[in-house]
């Protein structure tokens, strides 16, 4: 038998040979990249409802998933609340939003898709005046998020404690006091300890801050297990002490201090700023426990004018401060309540966050002294805003401020102990964030898969392999070709 006729069973033999080696290659398992998987939360405020899209790894660290927010959407119109003559309009004002979550998110995992809507402040005093227009508009806007294919978690009105706590959630998680992303590429648990939450409110102050024991006040606590770490979260809500009781309680003071004449001047407005009051607007409710005058109805307008008075304003501030309610921050602010002994703390706050972005002092003090020295005209050089709003940071940020050395006695000298800022980072320190993060831990992890590879030390003698084979194989069908060619010509030749 000739070399021509042993080597296309040569070829086949070798083909053989090389499929047995690449079962006998050793391979390992890759895993394919997680997917990534979605979650809707709206934050439906007082003035407006925002819908937020977050985004986590299928595969999560310890349990919780590293999160993150793809995007954003404003829905148009006023808060849920405002639609008490309309619920039906409650759930419409959604879909523009809804709408757009249906193309951000893949369809394939619409169904996968967690949504909520919690309600705040305008709901939850809804609820205590008119709670059956309440009940109308959830079930209006439960209606509306249930006709798109998501999966539906509910929407309620959210306790003031979840929302405190969500929002500490929020802050720790942004500043990595849980967990960080470390320089070996991998996540880790974090060394630092949770920071404490204060945010002033309208209507209240709230604090929020981890204990290690039991406070005095069981029901002012929430459990939580984030990334394998037990929580033990304490808050509690300061009714009155809200900027807008403030302003209420500020403007009564003065003019009960200006004897309820008709002119008086408010030492924490600015210069060249006026407004009329009605006595009515600042004397009712149950915060500034005050009846008037005789000689005052609740009809009477007050004509008040700013004079840029720091130091008065300061001596003002003060005196709606009851010593006697502050018993000290290592255990109590007022009533009793239980405070922590040594947290670092951080205050939600945007006025006091305007002040430091307008004044160049380092010293919180004086930078909130210089801030409410100032006129109206320069105050409207350095910052774009309504005069009625302008008017009243001066105010509500020297409020904070006593609020945090004289309430909570936070030592603004020690380095780092107490920060004042509205956003950590680009982001909001809101309660959505820290809803979605706690929701999965209870989202089941998806199985990884996986596919065989070979190492790449392999592929080179595979390569060399099949070249061979490769050229083999074309060696031989040319060799045929030409040989069938030079038959052809001996052939004509002959004849």
């Amino acid at each position: 038998m000739s070399w021509r006729e042993l080597l296309p069973p040569s070829l086949v033999i070798l083909a053989g040979l090389i499929g047995i080696l690449l079962l006998c290659v050793t391979t390992k398992d890759v895993q394919n990249p997680p997917r990534c998987k979605y979650g809707i939360v709206l934050d439906a405020g007082p003035s407006h409802t925002a819908l937020f899209i977050y985004q986590w790894s299928a595969s999560k660290e310890n349990n919780t998933g590293v999160i993150g927010e793809r995007s954003a959407c404003a829905v148009q119109g006023p808060g849920i609340s405002n639609y008490s003559g309309s619920p039906g309009e409650a759930g419409n004002s959604l879909k523009p939003c809804l709408s757009q979550a249906m193309k951000e998110i893949p369809k394939e995992q619409h169904d996968q898709t967690p949504i909520y809507l919690g309600a705040t402040a305008g709901m939850r005093l809804l609820n205590l005046t008119s709670p059956t227009v309440s009940g109308a508009l959830l079930a209006a806007v439960t209606s509306t998020l249930k006709s798109y294919p998501f999966d539906f978690q509910g929407a309620e009105v959210l306790s003031g404690q979840n929302e405190q706590v969500f929002g500490w959630v929020t802050v720790n998680y942004l500043l990595e006091n849980f967990i960080k992303y470390g320089w070996t590429g991998r996540w880790s648990r974090s060394r630092k300890e949770p920071v404490g939450v204060m945010t002033v409110g309208g209507a209240s102050t709230q604090i929020t801050f981890k204990i290690k024991e039991r406070s005095t006040e069981p029901e002012n606590e929430v459990s939580l297990r984030l990334y394998g770490q037990a929580h033990r979260v304490y808050t509690h809500r300061f009714l009155c002490y809200g900027t807008g009781h403030l302003r209420k309680r500020l403007l009564l003071k003065v003019i009960q201090d200006h004897g309820y004449v008709r002119d008086v001047s408010n030492p924490c407005w600015p210069l060249s700023y006026s407004r009329e009051v009605r006595f009515g607007s600042v004397h009712a409710g149950p915060c500034t426990g005050s009846n008037g005058s005789l000689r005052t109805t609740a009809e009477d307008v007050f004509h008040v004018t700013g004079s840029s008075n720091s130091s008065a304003c300061r001596k003002l501030m003060g005196s709606l401060f009851d010593d006697s309610l502050f018993c000290g921050f290592s255990q109590c602010f007022p009533n009793g309540v239980f405070q922590p002994n040594r947290t670092r703390f951080q205050v939600i706050s945007e006025a006091l966050d305007l002040v430091k972005k307008t004044t160049p002092s380092t010293d919180l003090g004086q930078a909130v002294d210089s801030f409410c020295g100032l006129s109206m005209e320069e105050l409207s050089k350095r910052l774009q805003m309504r005069p009625d709003s302008l008017a009243d940071h001066c105010s509500v940020s020297m409020f904070i401020y006593h609020l945090s050395t004289r309430g909570f006695l936070f030592d603004l000298d020690s380095s780092g102990q107490i920060t004042f800022q509205e956003k950590v980072g680009d982001i909001s320190a809101g309660w959505a964030l820290g809803y979605m993060l706690n929701l999965t831990n209870v989202i089941p992890e998806d199985k990884p898969s996986s596919l065989k590879g070979i190492e790449y030390g392999i592929w080179p003698l595979l390569f060399i392999l099949f070249v061979l084979m490769l050229t083999g194989s074309f060696t031989r069908i040319a060799y045929r070709v030409m040989a069938k060619d030079h038959g052809q010509d001996g052939i004509l030749e002959g004849l």
